[in-house]
C-alpha cells in the first residue's frame, strides 16, 4: 500500500490536489490511496460473479452454486504448502493398478478416492481445501470422476496439484 498526505498529491501535480481513486484516513491522518481492486478485498469473494469459473460451472435451474467459504487455513497455497511438506497423503505405501471397484469402497468423507484420467486420488486430505466443497467432491467418491471434473474446471492441472495423493491407475481392462 501507499500512503500519501493531500499535501503530497498538491505538491505533485503543482495544483489543490483532487484523487479520484478510493481514498481511507488512516490513524496517521494520511490518505491511503487503494487501488479499485480494494473492493474485492471488502467484501466480495472468489470468484467473481461473472468469471470464467463461476460462467462455466453448473447450474440447477439456471441458478449458479452457493460459493463455498473455506475455512483459514485451507486455501490452495495451504495446500500446496501441505502436498510439499512430505506428509503422507496417499495412505499407500505405492502406486499400483486398481479396479473400480476397489476404488469404490472409498467412497466416505474420511476415505475418498476419485478416478481422473485413469489415476486413482486419495482426495481424503484434500476435502477441506477444495474451494467448491466436500459436497461436490463427494459427487465423485469412489468413481470416475474425469467427466464431472473437466466440465467443471478444465483449466485445472489435476496432475500438479494432486500428484502426492496418486494411489495407482487403474487397470487397462478397466479404462
Amino acid at each position: 500500500m501507499k500512503y500519501a498526505t493531500l499535501e503530497d498529491l498538491g505538491s505533485a501535480t503543482g495544483s489543490s490536489p483532487e484523487v479520484s481513486l478510493p481514498e481511507k484516513l488512516n490513524k496517521e491522518g494520511t490518505t491511503q490511496l487503494s487501488s479499485r481492486n480494494d473492493a474485492a478485498s471488502e467484501g466480495s469473494s472468489f470468484p467473481m460473479r461473472n468469471s470464467p469459473q463461476m460462467l462455466s460451472a453448473p447450474t440447477k435451474g439456471g441458478k449458479r452454486p452457493k460459493k463455498v467459504f473455506i475455512k483459514p487455513g485451507h486455501s490452495q497455497l495451504d495446500w500446496m504448502k501441505l502436498s510439499s511438506s512430505g506428509a503422507d497423503l496417499r495412505g499407500v505405501k505405492e502406486p499400483s493398478l486398481l479396479t473400480l471397484d476397489e476404488v469404490a469402497k472409498h467412497n466416505a468423507k474420511n476415505d475418498c478416492w476419485i478416478v481422473i484420467n485413469n489415476k486413482v486420488f486419495n482426495i481424503t486430505h484434500y476435502m477441506d481445501f477444495h474451494p467448491g466443497g466436500r459436497a461436490q467432491l463427494m459427487r465423485a467418491a469412489g468413481k470416475d470422476g474425469s467427466a464431472l471434473f473437466y466440465n467443471t474446471h478444465a483449466w485445472v492441472n489435476v496432475d500438479a496439484m494432486l500428484d502426492k495423493c496418486l494411489v495407482g491407475f487403474l487397470r487397462p481392462e478397466q479404462r
